[in-house]
């Protein structure tokens, strides 16, 4: 095949029609033409549902057209369907610095920059973002070119130091074309050029001459109705109604009981035949009335045209002056009549449009010459008068993808073709963690992010790396930077000296709180956390380290009433000493020190509070000598009761102390005298002259004699 000749493929819902056509001196010329129905429901609504049958088909008619004409077919003109077609306007303006005159290649640069930002413009409106990769443009059309500010025909060949153009873009989801991709490579085809198919069947339908008018083609298919309006000689929109030919057969498959194919047939028959005999699903024969079974679709017919109709006037914003049909869906009883009574217009001003009506293009096809024909025909007439923009082929991350080959392209083009946004692809830097150290602010950064890996046929390479047809692209974004992180143990200073305490020995460690709290010093810090270190060098500080529980280090003050009187003592329930010394519980302690602690009771008693107070000492004479007696020189009562000189009190006590009262009796002297007994001898007591007993009370100044006998 040379460039005179071009294989072009109409993938219908119904049938796909392959066609060789052939450029020449007086037009253009159908070569061969082979048509196949899909043995399946393959298609829906334009959309290929099973892409093995799709491409199964596909290469039956390849390979009968190569079979026939002896040629080799590698490549395809193809058009996809309006399904879930979106349309959307895109500009481009540019200052050239060079005054020579515009090329072909320069032009078509323009357009497609334009094309661009209607598709960035497209993703946008629908999803929000900038991820225009979700759509695939197949096909757009100039509405009109600006040459220093000034609308004209044609760029090509001007000069001038300011150019624009503005298009009207229309777009598929990338899923839709995906599938038609797909099912050609199955068949062994590529792409040679991508269009829409109503702005194929327009450039048959309605060629530029006729453009001036405001016009609306309708491609009326099996899945869809694909419109193009035109005016001003230029296409300015585009539309789709998901309602054609099917919709009428099924209808026929619910209502008469047939089988789909059997309801197509009779469908076909309807405007051939006065009566139909055919069979139902049980095998009942039916003999049914043409003009019987036009009637029950006409409703349904009438639904499909409204809508057709309502969407002419909504994008067109008033009727337009004529309408042209195309597609098999076109031949459809009353659809002429019945689009002509919704828009409001006279039924002459509908029309069906065929080839034949066309000089330039000949076949010999009864098929191509039908409205079925306009277009499969437009889809190769189209290759010829517009410059296909050729696609590359690429594979990224083992995705093979299609791009438009405009000029050098770069990895970091089919990346965003790919829908991958540059700005992410570099690794991010982890988050930095902002902490507070004893009033001081500390900054700790978190990691830096790695750069993305990009290789080329297995060759490194970077975003600007030009790309050929084929290339393999391995590409792997970079890692995020890890978050800061940070534990006590990296703030606080090494750790320096060790202690004894009660004989064990310790290693001396800061301490630190976060957020007022005990933190482990092993344990992540959060982010602006509040962190205050001190270093163990107290007694308190190393009797903590020890395992020392906090409340044996927490000194109390105790408040209490001696006779009436209030007053308090502070409370420490330690005894300690640092080398051998008695030392304060907030003593600094140097490295090297041994430090020992006692526990005492929790709260003081009273002999802890008066126990150095004479007036609890009663002093008296034994045998003329002068004794002490420590604590019994009065009656102690604790908030009224009995009590004695070791009970621990309670915060708040009222202390009474009887000084008329002696606590003391006999035998608390044996406490302080030692006697020794005289075998076989009786011991004598006398108190001030008194015989006396061991239980006999005595008092300051007690004279007391004791002898045996």
């Amino acid at each position: 095949m040379d460039n005179t000749r071009v294989f072009a493929l109409d993938i219908g819902t119904r049938k796909i029609v392959g066609l060789v056509m052939e450029e020449n001196d007086t037009g253009y010329e159908v070569i061969d033409v082979e048509i196949l129905e899909h043995t399946t429901r393959a298609m829906l609504d334009g959309q290929i549902h099973d892409v093995e049958a799709v491409a199964a088909t596909i290469s039956q008619i390849k390979n009968a057209l190569e079979e026939r004409q002896g040629i080799t077919l590698e490549s395809v003109a193809v058009a996809a369907a309006g399904c879930a077609l979106k349309t959307s306007r895109g500009s481009c303006r540019k200052h050239r610095q060079q005054l020579n005159e515009l090329k072909t290649e320069e032009v078509k640069a323009l357009e497609i920059e334009a094309v661009q930002e209607a598709q960035v413009k497209l993703a946008q409106e629908e999803l929000g973002n900038k991820d225009y990769s979700n759509y695939f443009c197949v096909g757009y059309s100039v509405v009109s070119y600006l040459l220093e500010g000034q609308a004209i025909g044609k760029l090509i060949g001007q000069i001038a130091n300011e150019v624009a153009v503005e298009v009207i873009a229309t777009f598929l989801p990338r899923v839709v074309v995906d599938s038609l991709f797909s099912s050609l490579n199955r068949a062994g085809l590529e792409v040679k050029s991508l269009t829409l198919e109503p702005i194929a069947a327009m450039s048959v339908a309605i060629p530029p001459g006729m453009r001036l008018l405001n016009l609306a083609l309708v491609d009326i298919g099996a899945g869809t109705s694909d419109i193009a309006l035109v005016k001003e000689g230029n296409v300015f929109a585009y539309a789709m109604v998901p309602l054609a030919g099917d919709e009428l057969t099924e209808y026929l498959v619910s209502k008469y009981l047939l089988d789909f194919d059997t309801a197509e047939k009779a469908k076909r028959l309807l405007t051939e035949q006065d009566h139909i005999d055919i069979s139902d699903i049980l095998g009942n024969s039916l003999h049914l009335s043409s003009n019987e079974v036009q009637q029950e679709l006409r409703p349904l017919i009438d639904e499909m045209t409204t809508e057709i109709a309502n969407h002419i006037i909504a994008h067109n914003e008033k009727v337009t002056d004529a309408v042209v049909c195309v597609g098999g869906g076109s031949l459809t009883p009353f659809l002429d009549t019945s689009l002509a009574e919704n828009l409001g217009i006279p039924n002459n001003r509908v029309g069906i449009r065929t080839v034949q009506d066309i000089d330039y293009i000949i076949t010999d096809s009864s098929f191509l010459n039908s409205p079925q024909g306009i277009t499969p025909l437009g889809i190769a007439y189209n290759y010829f008068i517009n410059s296909p923009v050729p696609f590359i082929k690429v594979i990224i991350n083992g995705r093979e993808t299609a791009l438009w080959n405009l000029g050098e392209i770069n990895v970091g083009t089919a990346l965003l073709n790919l829908g991958m946004s540059l700005s992410n692809i570099y690794g991010k830097p982890g988050m930095g963690k902002t902490i507070e150290v004893n009033g001081y602010v500390k900054v700790i950064k978190g990691s830096l992010g790695t750069a993305p890996l990009i290789k080329v046929n297995g060759q490194e390479a970077s975003l600007e790396t030009s790309l050929q047809n084929g290339d393999n692209i391995e590409f792997i974004p970079g890692k995020d930077g890890e978050e800061a992180s940070v534990t006590g143990r990296e703030l606080v200073p090494a750790v320096k000296g060790q202690v004894t305490v009660n004989g064990e020995t310790y290693d001396l460690q800061p301490v630190i709180t976060v957020n007022g709290k005990t933190f482990d010093l092993d344990a992540d810090i959060p982010d602006r956390s509040r962190v205050e270190i001190r270093s163990v060098n107290s007694v308190s500080d190393v009797l903590r380290l020890s395992g020392v529980e906090e409340y044996w280090l927490r000194e109390k003050t105790y408040k209490y009433y001696l006779d009436g009187r209030e007053m308090s003592v502070n409370w420490l329930p330690l005894d300690v000493y640092v080398d051998g010394a008695k030392a304060d519980i907030k003593q600094l302690v140097e490295p090297g020190a041994s430090l020992n602690y006692i526990r005492k009771p929790l709260r003081p008693s009273v002999n802890d509070l008066l126990g150095g107070h004479d007036f609890l000492t009663i002093r008296v004479i034994v045998n003329g000598d002068e004794i002490s007696l420590p604590g019994k020189g009065a009656g102690i009562e604790f908030d009224g009761q009995p009590a004695s000189l070791y009970e621990e009190i309670n915060d708040g006590v009222r202390i009474t102390l009887n000084r008329e009262e002696s606590g003391a009796i006999l035998s608390d002297i044996f406490k302080v005298v030692d006697i020794k007994p005289v075998k076989n001898s009786k011991l004598l007591i006398k108190v001030d002259g008194e015989p006396a007993g061991f239980t006999t009370p005595i008092k300051e100044g007690s004279q007391i004699e004791l002898s045996w006998e």
